[in-house]
Order: structure tokens, then sequence, then C-alpha cells
């Protein structure tokens, strides 16, 4: 049996109908119970530990993925990043399952500036720490079907009308680019994150290791607007903004507007580089990546 914490969520989506496949027994820990084929769904959150003990029980693994990119009333960064892997941990321990596969995160630094980042590696260090046999991955940017970062996108891109997004008519007069669009992601498909969790688990050597993991082609920021605006037939001139200028305006809107597609935390995140070198990836786990135009309209 494998316990997969985040099982209902975007990578979960992607992973347990493998592990399934595979032939594995699958618990997923949710917050609410939810009709899961062939899975053993208990119903819990990770931030109660005897609730996350009671689903180690019998589990010969662990598999993390529960996060969020962006903070919401009821969901904070440290109390679900840290805390809820701190209670997976104890509950490892007390279950006697000694295999972890922990989601952290491309970026994720002691002196990060974002304070997702920073919670990201507050888990990942206790993850070390835990005496268990643990792998930690650390993607950059993912797409695929049921994906947060492009749909966010394509959300700023249409802002701020939500008629206009389902009727895929423009909403501001241009596109924003904050900064000079520079920065440079590598994004990586969902499924090959997927593919390495399934294949860490029977391999002994990845034990004790943590994998950064990436497309195999960079883009920068501006470039990916451009390809998801022509994606969604966007046809309007870019405005540049000075990030300076555009911080505290995003720091307002954020906070008086809970739909708005980005927070002071995310652009924080937007204005850095975050890539990788893929070649351990490509080795350990035997894989060519996906480009990002073949699953781009997922």
């Amino acid at each position: 049996m494998i316990l997969v914490t985040g099982g209902t969520g975007f990578v979960g989506s992607h992973l347990v109908p493998r592990l399934v496949s595979a032939g594995e027994q699958v618990r997923v820990l949710a917050r609410q119970s939810v009709p899961l084929p062939t899975v053993e769904v208990v119903e819990g959150d990770v931030r109660d530990l005897s609730a996350v003990v009671g689903a180690a029980r019998g589990c010969r693994a662990a598999i993390h993925l529960i996060g969020i990119i962006r903070e919401q009333k009821g969901a904070r960064f440290e109390p679900l990043h840290v805390g809820g892997t701190r209670n997976v941990i104890r509950a490892c321990q007390e279950a006697g399952l000694r295999r972890l596969l922990h989601m952290s995160a491309l970026g994720a630094r002691p002196r990060a500036r974002s304070r997702y980042h920073k919670s990201k590696w507050q888990a990942e260090e206790l993850v070390r720490a835990s005496g268990l046999a643990y792998t930690i991955f650390r993607p950059s940017v993912m797409f695929g079907a049921g994906n947060s970062f492009f749909p966010q996108l394509r959300s700023l891109l249409h802002y701020p009308s939500r008629r206009a997004v389902s009727l895929r008519r423009p909403g501001l007069p241009v596109i924003p680019i904050i900064g000079r669009g520079l920065s440079l992601l590598q994004p990586v498909w969902a499924a090959d994150v997927a593919t390495c969790f399934l294949a860490a688990l029977e391999k002994p050597e990845t034990e004790g290791q943590a994998y950064e993991l990436g497309g195999p082609e960079v883009f920068g920021f501006e470039e990916l607007v451009d390809l998801v605006a022509e994606e969604e037939g966007i046809r309007k001139p870019k405005l540049h903004l000075p990030a300076p200028l555009v911080r505290p305006v995003v720091a307002l809107l954020s906070r008086l507007v809970p739909s708005f597609p980005l927070t002071s935390d995310q652009l924080t995140m937007l204005l850095e580089d975050n890539t990788c070198e893929i070649a351990e990836m490509r080795r350990v786990f035997g894989l060519q990546p996906a480009r990002l135009a073949e699953h781009l309209s997922d």
C-alpha cells in the first residue's frame, strides 16, 4: 500500500492512476471524501497529525505531494508546507514506513526571496533530518491537464473579465509584461514528473537524493506569454511595466480582490530564473522529457 498526500491535486491526478496501473494499492489522504476508482480515500487534513498517522498505518511508502502556490484564507505556506511535512514524517516514523518521496520546488533554498520557496526549503530540511529513506524532487513550473501556472497566465492575459475568459475575448487592451520579461523558466510536463516519482519507488539508488526536474527547453517569460497568447487567439500590444511600480499595485489588489491572478510572492518568483540541469534526471529515470508545444493545449 502506498500513501499519497495531495493525491487529488495536480500532480496527484497524473501519478495516482499510474501507480494503480503499475499494480500498486493506493491510499489517498484528502480533506474531503472523493470517489477515486480502485483507490482507498481516507478523509483527513495533513495538518492533523492523528489523521496522517492513521492513514500511514499498513503502508510501505509515502508520497508527499501537498503544496500551494499562493496563500488564501485557511491555507498558508508554513502550516501546509512545513507543518504538514513534519506530520507526514512523524506518521511515517510511527507507522514504521522507511520510504518517503517528497515534492519540493525548483528554487527552494535557505535565502530565497519568496516565502513559497523558503517554506519549501524548510520542509526539505525536515525530510533530510528525518532518518527516513527519502527522495526529494524539485520540479520547475509544470504543465499538463489541471495545472495552475498556465491557466493563471491565461487569466492574466484575459483579466479583468471572467466572462471574457469563457468567451475567449480580450480583457485588458494590452498584455502586461512585468519588468523586461527575460526571466527564464524551464517548464516540465506533469506526466514526466509522475514518471520520476513512480520510478524512484523501485530504484534504491535514489534514496537520500534530491533531483531537479525540468523540460528540454528554456523560455523567457515573455516568450511564454507569446505562446499562450497565440494559443488563446489574443492579439494586442504588450506593455512593459517596471517591477518597482507594479509591486505595490499587486500587493494591494491581491489583498482586495481574491480572484486577482497574481500575488506579491508570485511576482517575486516570476522575476527570478527557474532553470536546472536535467542530465541526471534523464540518466537516472531513463526519461526524455516532453516539449511544451506537445501539451500546451492541455
